[in-house]
């Protein structure tokens, strides 16, 4: 069987995480409106044909400082993989080009995809493709939606025709704790907004599973202000929390969850 690790990058809420979970047909990425959804680098492997392809879901670039923590991050999975797919929300400005062009020298095997076309007609496509300048350095140009699943099919093809039976990279992937943890997160990415997601940690503490999983996680935060809002009046917004996070837990799981969820106040680094 040939093996290929596939890096996916690009600016933030370009649909990543979306293009990931399309690939591997459930939910193993989380997905928000929100800036920075990933925050590391989330991997996922699917068999398509006769390849196993190794998906790694980097955090988006939305900041200017290359010493910046998520983009550092980004570029370790990009030096890690055979095949790079840049991926780009046709409906938005086009942002941080620089970033993708300074690398692109570095990469051997990458890929454009154009996201979300079906959210607009092609006439304003093609007015958008002309901005950018360096579009003839990319191996292979795609137009997909990832939501509805249009032509997504045409990379998988493509990656199966690129891939080696040669490859020695370790894979790392996310652990079961860290995944849950991550889906409790998205939940404080919907309901809550500013910056306290981002600077809540969430700690999946115990899974125990028998007739059904019983999780117990910490959300810890920094301020007794921040907690207050978690916690929310009476108790409401960490109820809201804990139903959005086990909802999707079971439909992942397809078992009853039992979700425990405590706060904490933590000076977090």
């Amino acid at each position: 069987m040939k093996t290929s690790y596939i890096a996916l990058s690009g600016p933030t809420n370009s649909g990543k995480s979306t293009l990931l979970n399309c690939f591997a047909n459930k939910k193993v990425s989380i997905v928000s409106k929100k800036i920075q959804t990933t925050n590391f680098n989330i991997e996922f492997s699917i068999n398509y044909k006769n390849t196993q392809m190794i998906f790694i879901d980097t955090p988006g670039f939305y900041k200017d400082s290359i010493n910046d923590n998520y983009l550092r991050e980004a570029m370790h999975g990009l030096e890690r993989a055979d095949i790079v797919i840049f991926i780009l929300d046709i409906n938005n400005k086009f942002r941080h080009l620089d970033k993708i062009k300074n690398n692109l020298e570095k990469i051997k095997n990458k890929i454009l995809v154009f996201n979300k076309i079906d959210k607009i007609d092609n006439e304003l496509i093609l007015e958008k493709i002309k901005t950018i300048d360096f579009i003839n350095k990319f191996d292979e140009i795609f137009y997909i939606s990832a939501l509805k699943k249009k032509n997504t099919d045409k990379i998988l093809n493509y990656i199966e025709k690129k891939s080696s039976n040669e490859t020695e990279k370790f894979s790392k992937r996310i652990s079961k704790e860290k995944f849950f943890s991550e889906i409790t997160r998205e939940a404080l990415l919907y309901y809550i907004h500013k910056e306290i997601p981002y600077k809540s940690l969430i700690v999946t503490d115990s899974i125990k599973k028998g007739k059904y999983f019983t999780v117990n996680q910490t959300i810890v935060v920094k301020t007794e202000a921040h907690k207050k809002i978690v916690l929310g009046k009476n108790g409401q917004m960490i109820k809201k929390i804990g139903i959005y996070s086990r909802f999707q837990l079971e439909k992942i799981l397809k078992k009853k969850v039992n979700l425990f969820l405590k706060i904490k106040l933590s000076k977090i680094k």
